[in-house]
C-alpha cells in the first residue's frame, strides 16, 4: 500500500471516529438534557400541587369533624334525654359552621382542578358527593330530632355509614395526591 493512501485512508477513519464519536456525545447529552427537563418541570409543579391538596384535606378534614360531631351530640341526645336541647343547639352551631364554610371548600376543589391531575381531581370529586351525602343525612337526622326529639336507630346508622365514606374518600384523596406529588420527573413522570 502506498504511503499517501495509508494516510488518506488513516485521516478518513480517524474523522469518520471522531465525527461518530461526537454524534454519540450528542445524543447522550441530549438524553441528559431531556431527564434534567423532566425533573425540573416534575419539581415545579410539585409544590403548587401540594400546597392546593394540603389546604383542600385540611377544609374536607375540618367540616368532616364538624358533621362527625354533630351525628356524636344526636347519638348521646338519643341516650341521654335530658342532654337535648343542649346538644341540639350545638348541632345546629356546627351544621351553620359547615354552610358557612361552603365558599372555603369550593374554593379549595377548585385549586385542586386546576393543579390536577385527573387521578386527584376525580378523587376530589368523589369526596365532594361523599360530603354532600353526609351533610344530607346528617341534616335529615337533626331536622327529625327537632320535631321529634330522637333520631330512629336506622337513621344514625345511616348518617354513621354516610361518615365512614366520607372519611374513607378523604383517604383515597390523599392517596392519590400523595401518588401525584411522588412523581420525580424520571423514574416516574408526572401525571
Amino acid at each position: 500500500m502506498d504511503a499517501g493512501l495509508a494516510a488518506v485512508l488513516g485521516a478518513t477513519v480517524g474523522a469518520v471516529g471522531t465525527g461518530g464519536a461526537g454524534i454519540v456525545a450528542a445524543l447522550l447529552a441530549r438524553s441528559q438534557a431531556r431527564s434534567q427537563l423532566h425533573a425540573e418541570h416534575a419539581r415545579i409543579i410539585r409544590e403548587p400541587r401540594r400546597a392546593a391538596y394540603v389546604a383542600f384535606t385540611e377544609v374536607a378534614l375540618k367540616d368532616h369533624n364538624r358533621l362527625s360531631e354533630i351525628v356524636n351530640l344526636l347519638e348521646t341526645s338519643a341516650t341521654h334525654p335530658n342532654y337535648g336541647e343542649a346538644g341540639l343547639e350545638t348541632a345546629r352551631q356546627q351544621h351553620e359552621a359547615v354552610r358557612a364554610n361552603s365558599p372555603e371548600r369550593d374554593h379549595r376543589y377548585a385549586q385542586v382542578v386546576v393543579e390536577g391531575p385527573r387521578t386527584v381531581t376525580d378523587q376530589a370529586t368523589t369526596h365532594r358527593v361523599a360530603f354532600a351525602d353526609f351533610v344530607s343525612e346528617s341534616l335529615d337526622c337533626l331536622h327529625q330530632f327537632e320535631r321529634s326529639g330522637n333520631c330512629p336507630p336506622d337513621a344514625i346508622r345511616s348518617v354513621q355509614e354516610k361518615r365512614s365514606e366520607c372519611y374513607g374518600s378523604i383517604l383515597d384523596f390523599l392517596y392519590a395526591a400523595q401518588r401525584a406529588i411522588g412523581a420525580d420527573g424520571i423514574n416516574q413522570p408526572p401525571e
